[in-house]
């Protein structure tokens, strides 16, 4: 169990990333921490709101909002300087670990960060549990938020320069900032609710980037050189379910056997 939890991590791991604080050792410090997370918005969270009301939180959920659209773009133009502006899409030769060059140190202190964000992501998951939205924490819901923190912290283990993981950022970020930005503007109120009629299309942006990503790993199976066998496994099962879970997330929203279902 030690050398899964620890030794096979110290011997895959890039060591320009072994000093942050988050790809230190093995992923017991994730697990837990996502752990306790899972734990408290489903069980902990809705026993201490159980007798009390649902705080509001309406300006403090459109500036996290606001913040995290923001963030995203930004990221979104950083993953074009990582893939060289697109040159690097068809590079599938794993990159080497020995660059230490100023230039790759800067993007991997940038992917850190982004990172780091998907912790920040948690919020809005405990928002929902202040506010007493129950009904919004779905195993969809759960489930992404729990494996994509574990996804952040395996990229920045083994692969930090590796151009596919920004190739997946490239996709994420602009969905994620169509996604906060909706979020945002829904928490302004009903006055507001008349323009967000592009609510699904968020889903379709999610299902999207699934397919484009999925086919994108398939080509690079056929063509990589040197990839972690670790990564690859984890994107064959991980992206597959996740596509299949937000198609049907979206089926069951929005489609009905005669049509398309009214939406906000």
């Amino acid at each position: 169990m030690n050398y899964y939890l620890h030794d096979y991590w110290t011997h895959e791991s890039d060591p320009r990333t072994r000093h942050y604080w988050l790809t230190r050792g093995g992923p017991l410090p994730v697990l837990t921490f996502m752990s306790l997370w899972l734990l408290f918005v489903t069980k902990i969270g809705p026993k201490l709101m159980a007798n009390r009301k649902p705080f509001s939180l309406r300006w403090l959920m459109f500036a996290y909002n606001i913040l995290m659209a923001a963030t995203n773009a930004y990221f979104f133009v950083m993953c074009f300087k990582l893939i060289d502006f697109g040159r690097l899409v068809t590079d599938f030769q794993f990159p080497s670990r020995e660059d230490t060059s100023p230039q790759t140190l800067r993007y991997i202190d940038v992917g850190m960060v982004y990172g780091y964000t998907k912790y920040i992501d948690l919020l809005d998951t405990v928002f929902l549990v202040l506010r007493k939205k129950e009904s919004h924490l779905t195993f969809l819901h759960l489930y992404h938020h729990f494996m994509v923190p574990i996804f952040g912290w395996l990229g920045a283990k083994v692969a930090p320069t590796c151009p596919s993981i920004a190739i997946f950022a490239l996709h994420n970020t602009p969905v994620h900032t169509m996604m906060y930005s909706y979020y945002a503007l829904s928490a302004l109120g009903p006055t507001v609710h008349r323009f967000l009629w592009w609510k699904r299309y968020i889903t379709v942006a999610q299902i999207i980037q699934f397919v484009l990503f999925l086919s994108y790993a398939i080509i690079s199976a056929f063509l990589n050189t040197g990839y972690p066998s670790v990564l690859y496994w984890f994107v064959w099962i991980q992206i597959p379910l996740f596509l299949y879970m937000f198609v049907n997330f979206y089926r069951k929203s929005y489609v009905k056997s005669n049509g398309i279902k009214k939406v906000l």
